[in-house]
């Protein structure tokens, strides 16, 4: 099992309870997590804490989670993050993956439980690592 101690996760959600269930979870996973409140936040924060990861919710106010996405698969500065898109709607799934831009490295429907959030972090984690070597 992937230690996560090592990875900064960025935590992207709109719903108080949401966010903080995610970022307890990680946390309580050793990981080191930083959160935003909407999509204009996520851009600056992971522009300045360049995460290992992006949880990102897609229905957010000022800016969607898939105009967020969408900006980060552009921008050389952070295209090579992974994400996992976060969703209590599971028909946006679609819109997300049909963009002109690659598709995210996981998906999680709301309601989330503890062992999906984990598996799924993992799992991208290790594809992403093993990318990078």
């Amino acid at each position: 099992m992937l230690d996560l101690s090592a990875y900064k996760i960025l935590v992207v959600d709109d719903d108080p309870d949401a966010r903080e269930f995610i970022c307890t979870v990680l946390s309580d996973s050793n990981a080191t997590v930083v959160e935003a409140r909407d999509g204009v936040e996520a851009l600056e924060v992971a522009r300045r804490e360049h995460p290992d990861l992006v949880t990102l919710d897609i229905t957010m106010p000022e800016k969607t989670g898939s105009e967020v996405y969408e900006e980060m698969r552009q921008d050389e500065n952070l295209q090579d993050i992974p994400v996992c898109i976060v969703s209590g709607q599971p028909e946006l799934r679609r819109l997300i993956y049909q963009r002109v831009v690659p598709p995210p490295d996981g998906y999680l429907d709301k309601p989330i439980h503890e062992d999906a959030i984990l598996r799924s972090v993992r799992k991208i984690l290790v594809l992403a690592s093993k990318r990078g070597s």
